[in-house]
């Protein structure tokens, strides 16, 4: 392994080439894209409101990147596909420190991109001290192509989300526990409380990384007569998810030098990524099974579901459900490329900004955060200690940890992390990672798995010495899928993250075999070939998982969850009076377990109001959710007022909801608290839904 240098840039500092007609239709294409995609979410009005307080955010970033690489023609290019993501990530630090503060005006809250200002003062010294790709004229079209996965992905599933229909608003699956959830953060964010309650449990704080939801809180808090907060998050995914792709690509070009084979890369890291389609496909064909089954298949899941190994989602699924994963993994990989770039990575001021860099992924999420961690402290001990800089090895790492160790000071300040004194991570063989191995590696990973190996094979014959950092990158992937388990997280957690650090990671060695063995003319056929039969094999998983993902038309029963959970219009009633009657802190209780993984953060999330106890499953650890549960569900079983009303004191219960979940396995409740209403005195009712108020 070997630290880059300006010498390794010398093929990747090509002359840029004049563009063709393809960019100016690339760039209409994407524009008209994203403009229909923001048009189906909300008026485009308001969508270049958002458009404009992202960009401003952003700025920053552009700025501080900017700076740091200096005055020569590759700065800009660069600033603008990294900037970004900075800005934001920066934006984001500074607007914590503000609301931390007691800060709510808009307008003194609308002034913290200007603190990312001061980095960009203290960075322009770094000027010269880094080698960037030549990002020119010739990239353009790549880079739309790139830009371009957004919308496609995204498109489609986004504007169906929340869809009005006579039956009431529809959520599809994933979105009902990924989206839901964001939701029900940044409504209880946007509060104002620092730190946030826990909406889950009265009493609690929220133990969960909420940084990244802070900008989209402060705009819900801002225009919520105006938006909702499906709006403001899904317009701030898309932006973030522009963000992370133009980083990916950016992260891509540092080993490729050719920008159509990067983009490419890209593309397969996104699209093309798992055989699970495939399987599925082949199976319905050889047992006669029609084909409309497939929409009740999971189908980036069938490692797990059919074969009981760990779930991996493909970089397709980050990118619509988990954007602020995205911006985590972006933020905390550019610390590894400034230390690609660095012509001297022992320099104490670049470790700094690495170590700064790093300590905002801790900030935006910790666990992502650690494994890139990983990645990096491997790689800067074996270059210095190659290099025999130790001196420089201890002062680098004193320097990159100084920022670490302040965001995990800031993240505890904060409560990321449950202090109830139950083992959250196991470290040792996972068992859950080992049962039909090869059959779950094949499906899950297959496509890139093959590619990787053509990359590899490629990198050893060319003695390519910088593809050694993406390998490492993939072994540490590797090494958190076998032997690191989130325990009580379903035991999906560390499988979904291991896999998209593994794509991410292949890109590079997949765009520099592509781009090897097209510039070898007897290969191009064989190399096309190959590509085409991987890309056909992978398809299927990613059309089929796009199409199940915005049809809002499947009502079907799933494995303990519904397809599509809707929103009947007597609970939107019931929800709209909870939000403009009740009190912000109100606890409005629904019975946690009428509520299956489909509507977990059913009050939090629609009603923005928080609950005595809940079951979040995105909340470790959840044995106190669960005790906290099983005596809320005391109150709801009872069939004598006086004595639901004795434990509801108990409690603490405000108020109580009977909707059609709790009517159906409570069926005699409700007549209880309708003769008592000196206890439980009615203050909201419709033919669906009963709200009671506990004097």
């Amino acid at each position: 392994m070997a630290e880059v240098s300006a010498s390794d840039h010398a093929v990747a500092d090509a002359p840029t080439s004049r563009g063709g007609p393809i960019e100016p239709a690339l760039a209409v294409l994407l524009a008209v894209s994203l403009g229909l995609s923001f048009w189906a979410i909300l008026p485009l009005g308001a969508a270049l409101g958002l458009l404009v307080a992202f960009a401003w955010a952003a700025l920053p970033g552009v700025i501080v990147a900017r700076r740091m690489y200096g005055s020569d023609r590759t700065a800009w290019p660069a600033a603008l596909l990294v900037g970004p993501l900075w800005g934001f990530c920066l934006t984001s630090a500074v607007l914590l420190g503000l609301w931390v503060g007691g800060v709510r005006s808009l307008w003194l809250l609308a002034l913290a991109p200007a603190g990312g200002l001061i980095v960009a003062a203290l960075v322009g010294r770094l000027a010269g001290a880094f080698v960037v790709p030549s990002i020119g004229r010739r990239d353009v079209a790549s880079i739309l192509m790139v830009l371009l996965l957004v919308p496609l992905i995204n498109g489609r599933p986004y504007a169906r989300v929340g869809e009005v229909g006579p039956e009431g608003k529809a959520y599809r699956a994933y979105f009902i526990a990924d989206f839901v959830w964001a939701m029900a953060v940044t409504s209880e964010v946007s509060k104002g409380d620092v730190p946030p309650h826990n909406p889950f449990l009265a009493g609690d704080r929220l133990h969960y990384y909420w940084l990244a939801h802070l900008l989209s809180a402060v705009e819900y808090r801002a225009a919520r007569q105006g938006l909702t907060v499906e709006q403001v998050l899904l317009v701030n995914g898309m932006l973030l998810d522009l963000a992370f792709v133009a980083f990916l690509y950016f992260f891509v070009r540092h080993f490729v030098h050719s920008p159509p084979a990067a983009a490419m890369a890209c593309v397969a890291a996104v699209l093309f990524t798992s055989f699970e389609g495939a399987q599925r496909l082949f199976l319905y064909w050889q047992r006669n099974v029609p084909l409309d089954g497939l929409r009740m298949e999971n189908i980036d899941a069938i490692s797990n579901w059919r074969f009981g190994n760990l779930k991996v989602d493909g970089l397709q699924r980050l990118l619509l459900y988990q954007p602020h994963h995205a911006t985590a993994w972006g933020i905390s990989l550019s610390a590894l490329v400034v230390l690609l770039q660095a012509r001297d990575s022992a320099r104490f001021a670049v470790n700094l900004v690495a170590g700064v860099l790093l300590g905002l992924g801790v900030l935006l999420s910790s666990f992502l955060a650690a494994m890139v961690g990983t990645v990096v402290g491997i790689y800067q001990v074996a270059v210095l200690a190659v290099r025999r800089r130790w001196i420089g090895l201890v002062l680098g790492g004193l320097a990159g940890a100084l920022p670490i160790l302040g965001a995990v000071g800031v993240s505890n300040a904060l409560a990321y992390v449950d202090a109830s004194p139950v083992q959250l991570v196991s470290i040792g063989l996972n068992r859950y990672a080992l049962p039909n191995l090869a059959t779950a590696m094949a499906l899950s990973f297959g496509p890139m798995l093959v590619a990787v190996a053509a990359g590899a094979a490629v990198a050893l014959y060319r003695r390519a010495r910088s593809m050694a950092t993406p390998a490492l990158t993939i072994a540490i992937a590797a090494f958190f899928y076998f032997y690191v388990d989130v325990i009580d997280h379903q035991h999906a957690y560390v499988g979904f993250r291991a896999g998209h650090l593994f794509f991410m990671a292949s890109a590079p060695i997949v765009g520099f075999a592509g781009q090897e063995l097209w510039g070898w003319r007897a290969a191009r056929i064989p190399t096309a070939v190959v590509a085409g039969v991987l890309a056909l094999g992978a398809a299927p998983t990613t059309i089929i998982d796009l199409y199940n993902t915005q049809d809002t038309s499947n009502r079907n029963q799933g494995p303990g969850f519904r397809w599509t959970e809707v929103i009947t219009p007597g609970e939107m009633e019931a929800l709209a009076w909870i939000k403009r009657y009740t009190p912000e802190d109100a606890l409005i209780q629904v019975e946690p377990s009428a509520h299956d993984s489909g509507t977990w953060a059913y009050m939090p999330a629609f009603g923005e109001r928080r609950m005595t106890a809940g079951l979040p499953i995105s909340m470790i650890p959840l044995q106190k959710y669960r005790d906290a549960s099983a005596r809320i569900t005391e109150v709801f079983r009872q069939e004598e007022a006086a004595t639901a009303y004795s434990l509801a004191g108990e409690l603490g219960l405000q108020y109580v909801w009977i909707g059609p979940a709790e009517r159906a396995r409570y069926p005699r409740l409700e007549h209880a608290l309708d003769t008592a209403p000196y206890w439980f005195k009615p203050v909201f009712r419709n033919e669906e839904v009963r709200v009671y108020r506990v004097t």
